[in-house]
């Protein structure tokens, strides 16, 4: 990838856990060398507060991968970290 994946977070990742799914895609990234750029979106799970993740992705749940060729990536935080540690990240899911 030769720009970076963007990883649609929440703003409070902090604890550093793998209770937390954010954390958990984040981990992957840094572990595999992926770069990538956080974008933060705030507090609250309401379609208000969640309203650029459902345009970006037709849902409201974070995490959210959006890869350098368009591709917009949402599972599960397992699934989306065994993705990006198994290499076909920006590849299509199978």
């Amino acid at each position: 990838m030769s720009e970076p994946a963007k990883l649609h977070r929440c703003s409070y990742t902090f604890l550093h856990t793998e209770l937390d799914a954010c954390w958990k895609v984040e981990k992957a990234l840094k572990e595999e060398g992926i770069p990538y750029e956080v974008v933060k979106h705030g507090y609250g799970k309401s379609d208000k507060s969640r309203a650029e993740v459902i345009e970006l992705s037709g849902q409201k749940l974070l995490p959210v991968l959006e890869l350098p060729g368009g591709e917009v990536y949402r599972a599960d935080s397992g699934e989306m970290a065994a993705r990006v540690r198994s290499g076909d990240l920006g590849r299509d899911a199978a």
